[in-house]
Protein backbone atom coordinates (compact mmCIF):
# COMPACT_ATOMS: atom_id res chain seq x y z
CA UNK A 1 0.00 0.00 0.00
CA UNK A 2 2.88 2.24 0.47
CA UNK A 3 3.70 2.05 -3.09
CA UNK A 4 0.17 3.25 -3.83
CA UNK A 5 0.83 6.25 -1.63
CA UNK A 6 4.13 6.92 -3.46
CA UNK A 7 2.36 6.56 -6.73
CA UNK A 8 -0.34 9.05 -5.66
CA UNK A 9 2.34 11.46 -4.43
CA UNK A 10 4.24 11.19 -7.73
CA UNK A 11 1.02 11.74 -9.68
CA UNK A 12 0.19 14.80 -7.55
CA UNK A 13 3.70 16.17 -8.04
CA UNK A 14 3.50 15.50 -11.79
CA UNK A 15 0.09 17.18 -12.03
CA UNK A 16 1.37 20.18 -10.01
CA UNK A 17 4.49 20.47 -12.12
CA UNK A 18 2.52 20.20 -15.38
CA UNK A 19 0.07 22.82 -14.15
CA UNK A 20 2.91 25.16 -13.07
CA UNK A 21 4.78 24.58 -16.37
CA UNK A 22 1.67 25.37 -18.44
CA UNK A 23 1.07 28.47 -16.33
CA UNK A 24 4.66 29.64 -16.91
CA UNK A 25 4.30 28.92 -20.64
CA UNK A 26 1.11 31.01 -20.71
CA UNK A 27 2.93 33.88 -18.99
CA UNK A 28 5.72 33.71 -21.58
CA UNK A 29 3.22 33.51 -24.41
CA UNK A 30 1.34 36.52 -23.04
CA UNK A 31 4.58 38.52 -22.78
CA UNK A 32 5.46 37.62 -26.38
CA UNK A 33 1.94 38.50 -27.50
CA UNK A 34 2.18 41.85 -25.70
CA UNK A 35 5.51 42.58 -27.41
CA UNK A 36 4.06 41.63 -30.81
CA UNK A 37 0.97 43.74 -30.24
CA UNK A 38 3.11 46.71 -29.19
CA UNK A 39 5.35 46.28 -32.25
CA UNK A 40 2.28 45.90 -34.46
CA UNK A 41 0.70 49.04 -32.99
CA UNK A 42 3.94 50.96 -33.65
CA UNK A 43 4.10 49.58 -37.17
CA UNK A 44 0.47 50.53 -37.81
CA UNK A 45 1.20 54.08 -36.65
CA UNK A 46 4.23 54.32 -38.95
CA UNK A 47 2.21 52.85 -41.83
CA UNK A 48 -0.62 55.33 -41.23
CA UNK A 49 1.86 58.23 -41.27
CA UNK A 50 3.51 56.90 -44.43
CA UNK A 51 0.11 56.37 -46.04
CA UNK A 52 -0.91 59.94 -45.21
CA UNK A 53 2.34 61.29 -46.67
CA UNK A 54 2.11 59.23 -49.85
CA UNK A 55 -1.58 60.03 -50.26
CA UNK A 56 -0.79 63.73 -49.99
CA UNK A 57 1.99 63.34 -52.59
CA UNK A 58 -0.31 61.40 -54.91
CA UNK A 59 -3.08 63.98 -54.51
CA UNK A 60 -0.61 66.80 -55.24
CA UNK A 61 0.70 64.98 -58.32
CA UNK A 62 -2.86 64.36 -59.50
CA UNK A 63 -3.75 68.02 -58.96
CA UNK A 64 -0.67 69.11 -60.95
CA UNK A 65 -1.53 66.65 -63.69
CA UNK A 66 -5.08 68.02 -63.88
CA UNK A 67 -3.69 71.56 -64.11
CA UNK A 68 -1.26 70.54 -66.85
CA UNK A 69 -4.03 68.77 -68.73
CA UNK A 70 -6.25 71.84 -68.44
CA UNK A 71 -3.44 74.09 -69.68
CA UNK A 72 -2.71 71.71 -72.55
CA UNK A 73 -6.38 71.57 -73.49
CA UNK A 74 -6.45 75.38 -73.59
CA UNK A 75 -3.37 75.43 -75.83
CA UNK A 76 -4.85 72.70 -78.02
CA UNK A 77 -8.11 74.62 -78.33
CA UNK A 78 -6.18 77.77 -79.23
CA UNK A 79 -4.16 75.83 -81.83
CA UNK A 80 -7.32 74.28 -83.28
CA UNK A 81 -8.87 77.74 -83.49
CA UNK A 82 -5.78 79.05 -85.27
CA UNK A 83 -5.87 76.17 -87.75
CA UNK A 84 -9.59 76.70 -88.35
CA UNK A 85 -8.96 80.41 -88.95
CA UNK A 86 -6.14 79.67 -91.37
CA UNK A 87 -8.23 77.07 -93.19
CA UNK A 88 -11.06 79.59 -93.49
CA UNK A 89 -8.61 82.12 -94.95
CA UNK A 90 -7.36 79.48 -97.38
CA UNK A 91 -10.92 78.71 -98.46
CA UNK A 92 -11.56 82.45 -98.84
CA UNK A 93 -8.45 82.77 -101.02
CA UNK A 94 -9.71 79.91 -103.17
CA UNK A 95 -12.75 81.99 -104.01
CA UNK A 96 -16.21 80.74 -104.89
CA UNK A 97 -14.84 78.10 -107.27
CA UNK A 98 -12.88 76.45 -104.45
CA UNK A 99 -9.69 76.47 -106.53
CA UNK A 100 -6.41 77.99 -105.47
CA UNK A 101 -4.50 80.51 -107.51
CA UNK A 102 -0.87 80.17 -108.52
CA UNK A 103 0.69 83.39 -107.21
CA UNK A 104 3.60 83.12 -109.68
CA UNK A 105 1.47 82.73 -112.78
CA UNK A 106 1.27 85.64 -115.19
CA UNK A 107 -2.01 86.35 -116.91
CA UNK A 108 -2.19 84.79 -120.35
CA UNK A 109 0.83 82.55 -119.80
CA UNK A 110 -1.13 79.33 -119.25
CA UNK A 111 0.47 76.28 -117.78
CA UNK A 112 3.37 76.09 -120.22
CA UNK A 113 6.59 77.82 -119.50
CA UNK A 114 10.26 77.56 -119.57
CA UNK A 115 10.79 80.85 -121.39
CA UNK A 116 11.82 84.22 -120.00
CA UNK A 117 9.31 86.24 -118.06
CA UNK A 118 7.04 88.34 -120.17
CA UNK A 119 7.62 86.16 -123.21
CA UNK A 120 4.64 84.47 -124.80
CA UNK A 121 3.82 81.02 -123.51
CA UNK A 122 5.70 78.23 -125.24
CA UNK A 123 3.74 75.37 -123.70
CA UNK A 124 0.29 74.15 -124.42
CA UNK A 125 -2.34 76.85 -124.50
CA UNK A 126 -4.81 77.20 -121.61
CA UNK A 127 -7.59 74.70 -122.10
CA UNK A 128 -10.08 73.17 -119.71
CA UNK A 129 -8.82 69.77 -120.88
CA UNK A 130 -5.40 70.58 -119.36
CA UNK A 131 -6.88 70.56 -115.86
CA UNK A 132 -5.81 74.16 -115.34
CA UNK A 133 -7.61 77.29 -116.22
CA UNK A 134 -6.43 80.64 -117.52
CA UNK A 135 -4.92 83.22 -115.24
CA UNK A 136 -2.96 80.87 -112.96
CA UNK A 137 -5.93 79.05 -111.45
CA UNK A 138 -4.89 75.61 -110.20
CA UNK A 139 -6.99 72.62 -111.17
CA UNK A 140 -9.76 71.50 -108.85
CA UNK A 141 -7.95 68.19 -108.22
CA UNK A 142 -4.68 69.92 -107.32
CA UNK A 143 -6.48 72.47 -105.16
CA UNK A 144 -8.31 69.69 -103.32
CA UNK A 145 -5.11 67.71 -102.89
CA UNK A 146 -3.23 70.73 -101.55
CA UNK A 147 -6.01 71.58 -99.15
CA UNK A 148 -6.22 67.96 -97.92
CA UNK A 149 -2.44 67.78 -97.41
CA UNK A 150 -2.46 71.10 -95.58
CA UNK A 151 -5.21 69.86 -93.28
CA UNK A 152 -3.30 66.63 -92.60
CA UNK A 153 -0.08 68.57 -91.94
CA UNK A 154 -1.93 70.86 -89.54
CA UNK A 155 -3.36 67.87 -87.66
CA UNK A 156 0.09 66.28 -87.41
CA UNK A 157 1.60 69.55 -86.18
CA UNK A 158 -1.14 69.94 -83.57
CA UNK A 159 -0.63 66.39 -82.33
CA UNK A 160 3.13 66.94 -82.20
CA UNK A 161 2.75 70.20 -80.28
CA UNK A 162 0.37 68.55 -77.83
CA UNK A 163 2.63 65.54 -77.24
CA UNK A 164 5.84 67.57 -77.15
CA UNK A 165 4.73 69.57 -74.11
CA UNK A 166 3.96 66.37 -72.23
CA UNK A 167 7.25 64.78 -73.28
CA UNK A 168 9.29 67.82 -72.25
CA UNK A 169 7.54 67.93 -68.87
CA UNK A 170 8.24 64.23 -68.27
CA UNK A 171 11.85 64.63 -69.33
CA UNK A 172 12.33 67.55 -66.93
CA UNK A 173 10.78 65.53 -64.07
CA UNK A 174 13.01 62.53 -64.83
CA UNK A 175 16.20 64.59 -64.80
CA UNK A 176 17.60 64.94 -61.25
Amino acid sequence: MRWLLYLALCAALWAGYTSWRDHQQDIGDQRATDRYEKALKTQKGEAAALLATETARANEAERRARELIAEQEKRDAKNLNTVATLQARLRALAGPSGQLWDPNAKPGRGCGGGGPQGAPATGAPDRPADGAEAGGLLSAELSGLLQARLTEADQINLAYASCRVDLMRRASEATP
